[in-house]
């Protein structure tokens, strides 16, 4: 065996050792809070899926798991709420004969334009028909779809009628419609958002239960949220869907940090939630770890954002090119050349090749402490590792070539630049 490969295997035989032991650790908790009687049983499990998680990745791709575990276990938790059913306005005798002749002509003459189809019924057609015309016809998706568009153009939607066709749309696996009827209501800019914000979560937790049952239409929702700077709501939605037993998934609290890590004051707020998500089961992936990473070595920090990337293996997160990268660059802007060079051979050891990111920073450094010809062996050793150069990685050299007055070589690369 050679050794890089011994080295590897002692590598990760350590790492099993320390994940065995960190989940030990947290059995023997949970064994001595049962014999305590003081075990939350929904929490201290969601802990403990966390860790398997953590320690096993493809659980990640799981993200209703935790979910359905909660709902079914949701007995022991006083604190769980269920959500309501579905209540809606019953139709007088005459209204179920309208909806009926209505229903039965749309879904016979499908073929039709549907106006012409509506156009005998417009005179007697009511806001209240149009949900219960959407629940005869809930079961055919497109059809339920064509025909709120016709009845949209006689009138906006209701917040509950939106809500309706958010369900129907994100259980019919139609996300890019549902994430539109969900956004199009938030671009009005006379918006009172404080009360808008209470009203539709009240409808869509309302129509959830009824017309859906996918999670993933809060997840929509706390992402157009994210995306509209309403991180505070987004908060606010987060802790809600805990209260019925919800998790929003790892891919959107993503989203929410990365929108959060913009400046100096949103980086503080991304670092605390970063630390309180997994107390209730976010199960945080290499792809959280990264943006935190980077949020670190951007206020300066990098000495706590290479202890996350060890902290990362831990907990079952392999670190990837991104997350070496980012801390490597971070050490090049402070001068820490040494440091640069050894976690460029950890990267080696684990089968991670440097992308130009990391060479950028690399040859920038070099030519910073005076270190020319180091940092054209860079360049040299990038182009044979099949990596192309991009022009940062020329003109930094080019640069440093003309202030150490080897201007022949600045033009030398210049003309291999142009090729």
């Amino acid at each position: 065996m050679c050794g890089s490969s011994k080295k590897t295997l002692f590598l990760h035989t350590r790492v099993l050792r320390l994940r065995i032991r960190v989940l030990k650790t947290c059995l023997d908790v949970l064994l001595i809070k049962m014999k305590r009687h003081v075990i939350s049983f929904p929490r201290d499990c969601f802990q403990l899926l966390s860790y398997h998680s953590h320690l096993d990745p493809s659980l990640n791709c799981l993200p209703f798991f935790r979910r359905c575990f909660i709902e079914k276990n949701c007995s022991f938790d006083s604190t769980t709420r269920n959500f309501p059913n579905y209540s809606p306005k019953k139709p007088i005798l005459q209204d179920s004969e309208l909806v009926h002749r209505i229903s039965i002509a749309i879904k016979q003459r499908r073929s039709e334009p549907l106006r012409r189809v509506l156009k005998p019924y417009e005179s007697k057609f009511r806001a209240d028909h149009l949900i219960w015309v959407l629940m005869s016809i809930r079961n055919d998706y497109r059809l339920v779809l064509n025909f709120f568009e016709c009845a949209c153009l006689r009138r906006d939607p209701s917040l509950e009628e939106r809500c309706i066709l958010a369900q129907i749309a994100t259980a019919s696996k139609d996300l890019k419609m549902a994430r539109k009827l969900i956004q199009d209501f938030w671009v009005d800019p006379n918006l009172d958002v404080g009360v808008s914000f209470s009203h539709f979560v009240e409808q869509l937790i309302y129509t959830y239960k009824d017309w859906g049952s996918d999670p993933r239409v809060f997840d929509i929702f706390f992402q157009v949220l994210v995306e509209a700077g309403m991180h505070n709501k987004a908060r606010k939605l987060f802790d809600k869907m805990l209260n019925y037993g919800l998790l929003i998934s790892v891919e959107s609290c993503n989203l929410f940090i990365s929108h959060l890590s913009k400046d100096i004051d949103g980086i503080k707020v991304a670092l605390k939630v970063f630390s309180e998500f997994p107390e209730v089961g976010v199960c945080w992936n290499t792809a959280s770890y990264n943006i935190i990473i980077h949020s670190l070595c951007q206020i300066g920090r990098v000495v706590e954002a290479h202890q996350l990337l060890l902290q990362m293996e831990l907990r079952g997160c392999m670190p990837d090119v991104v997350s070496y990268s980012t801390i490597t660059s971070g050490y090049c802007q402070v001068g820490e050349l040494q440091k640069v060079l050894k976690l460029i051979e950890e990267m080696q050891v684990k089968g991670l090749k440097p992308n130009p990111f990391t060479y950028n920073g690399i040859v920038l450094l070099l030519c910073k402490i005076g270190k020319i010809a180091e940092a054209e062996r860079v360049l040299r050793e990038m182009i044979s590792e099949g990596i192309a150069p991009d022009s940062v990685i020329y003109t930094t050299l080019i640069d440093g070539f003309c202030k150490f007055g080897n201007v022949s070589s600045a033009y030398r690369l210049f003309d291999e630049m142009q090729k």
